[in-house]
C-alpha cells in the first residue's frame, strides 16, 4: 500500500530570509514532485519599492521576508492531512560547527552580488532542506538572479542532470552510479560529487506508544518490521497490528535501502513484502499517522524526526542514538556540478565554492550532521584542482 500526495509551494525572497523547511524522504516517483522557487528582483527594485510603501502605506504593517504560496499546499480537508501543521523549523541540538568558513582550507571569497546567470538544482529531497539554505544565505549576501530548487529523488535529478541536461545542481543522497556516470558521459558532462553532510535514518514510534522500549536490538528489529503483530515479536506487547510507514523508492538507494542495509542483511523484499506495510512520499504522512495509531513504527531522516518530537519517540539500535557515532543507520549526503560548468560558468563555481564554505554552519540547525572536516578540506581541495589555483593549492597542502 502506498499513500501518495502531491505538494507544490513557491517561496519568493523578497527580502530573503529563512523559511519553514519540512523534513522529507526521498521518493521515486518523478510525477509527484515537491517545486520550490526563489526569485531575487535587482535591489533597485526593492528600494523604489520600499519607498512607493512608506509614502504609501505609512502605519500598516510590513510585508513578511519570505513566504510560502499556500494556495499551492495540499487541500486541507484531506483525511491523510489531518494534523499536519507547517511550522517554523526548530533548532535542532546537533552537534554546532560555527564559524566553519574560517576552519580548514579556506576558498577564495565569493561576491555573490556580482554573478551572473540564473542556477537551477534538483535531486534528493532528502538534501533539499540543506541547498535551500544555502541559497537563501546566497541571496541574502546579494545574489541578484534567480534560483530554482527541486525536490524529487536522486535517480531522477542525476537524470536530469546527465541526459536532458536541465539542472546545475544534483542533490544526492548516493554518490552517482555506473549507469548514471555513462550517460553524463555521453551528454559531455563531467560529474563531480562532494560530500556536504551526513544523515541519519532514525526509527520512530508514535509518542502514545507505552511498550516499545527506548532501545531495540537488531534482531528485535527485524521482528518488528516483517512481523504480523506487536505480540508476535514479544508476548507482553499489545495483541494489535504492527503498522509500518516506511518511504518509498526501494531499490533507487534511498532509505529503504539503506535500513535493509543495516538491519535486513541487504533483503529489502523483507520489508517491502511485509504484512500491512505503507509507503509514503512525505514524511507528514508518517506524522499523522503518529498522531492516531498507537501502534505504528517507521523510519525517517532524523530532521523530520526532531521537528515532530511531540508525535514521535526514536528507538535507539543496540543502545546508540541516532546522534551519537556508531550509529549504524547513517549516510553522506552530496551535491554534483558539472566539472566543465565550474570552469566556465561563474555563477556554478561561485556557488560550488560557497557552499562547501557555509555548508557546516548551515546543518546543525537542520537536523543533519557535519561531515568530517578532513573529508571536507578533501571537496575544498577538489574544488581547488578543478579551477587550478597553485597558489591556494599549495596553501592547502602545508595545511593537511
Amino acid at each position: 500500500m502506498r499513500l501518495t500526495r502531491a505538494k507544490n509551494y513557491h517561496l519568493k525572497a523578497e527580502a530573503p530570509s529563512k523559511s519553514s523547511i519540512l523534513g522529507h524522504s526521498e521518493k521515486r516517483s518523478s510525477n509527484r514532485r515537491l517545486n520550490e522557487t526563489y526569485c531575487l528582483l535587482p535591489p533597485a527594485f526593492y528600494l523604489l519599492a520600499l519607498a512607493l510603501l512608506l509614502t504609501a502605506c505609512t502605519g500598516q504593517s510590513k510585508p513578511s521576508k519570505a513566504n510560502i504560496d499556500g494556495s499551492a499546499s495540499a487541500d486541507k480537508t484531506s483525511k491523510e492531512n489531518l494534523g499536519i501543521q507547517q511550522v517554523e523549523h526548530k533548532l535542532v541540538k546537533v552537534p554546532s560547527t560555527q564559524n566553519s568558513a574560517k576552519q580548514g582550507i579556506v576558498l577564495p571569497e565569493v561576491k555573490p552580488l556580482e554573478l551572473e546567470g540564473t542556477l537551477t538544482i534538483s535531486g534528493s529531497q532528502v538534501v533539499l532542506p540543506i541547498s535551500q539554505a544555502i541559497a537563501q544565505r546566497f541571496i541574502q549576501d546579494g545574489y541578484p538572479n534567480k534560483i530554482a530548487l527541486s525536490g524529487i529523488d536522486t535517480e531522477v535529478g542525476f537524470k536530469q542532470f546527465c541526459e536532458e541536461k536541465k539542472v546545475d545542481i544534483v542533490n544526492a543522497v548516493r554518490p552517482i552510479n555506473t549507469q548514471e556516470s555513462a550517460a553524463c558521459a555521453k551528454s559531455g558532462v563531467e560529474p563531480i560529487g562532494f560530500p556536504i553532510a551526513t544523515d541519519a535514518v532514525t526509527i520512530v514510534v508514535s509518542s502514545q506508544n507505552n511498550f516499545v522500549p527506548n532501545n531495540l536490538t537488531r534482531d528485535e528489529l527485524v521482528k518488528v518490521f516483517t512481523a504480523e503483530k506487536w505480540s508476535d515479536v514479544n508476548p507482553k506487547w499489545p495483541n494489535e497490528l504492527i503498522k509500518r510507514i516506511v518511504p518509498s523508492g526501494a531499490g533507487t538507494g534511498g532509505s529503504v535501502d539503506l535500513f535493509a542495509q543495516a538491519i535486513l542483511k541487504g533483503n529489502v523484499s523483507q520489508l517491502t513484502n511485509a504484512p500491512n506495510t505503507v509507503f509514503y512520499d512525505f514524511a507528514e504522512q508518517l506524522h499523522s499517522e503518529a498522531l492516531i495509531n498507537p501502534y505504528m513504527v517507521g523510519f525517517l531522516e532524523y530532521g523530520s524526526y526532531q521537528q515532530n518530537r511531540d508525535k514521535l519517540r526514536a528507538i535507539a539500535i543496540d543502545t546508540v542514538d541516532p546522534f551519537l557515532p556508531g550509529y549504524p543507520i547513517t549516510r553522506p549526503l552530496y551535491i554534483y556540478a558539472d566539472a566543465k560548468a565550474i570552469r566556465k560558468r561563474s555563477e556554478v563555481e561561485g556557488f560550488v565554492n560557497y557552499y562547501l564554505t557555509y555548508v557546516s554552519e548551515e546543518v546543525p540547525s537542520l537536523g543533519y550532521f557535519a561531515v568530517n572536516p578532513t573529508v571536507l578540506d578533501e571537496s575544498k581541495t577538489k574544488f581547488l584542482q578543478l579551477k587550478g589555483n597553485k597558489e591556494l593549492l599549495k596553501e592547502a597542502s602545508q595545511k593537511k
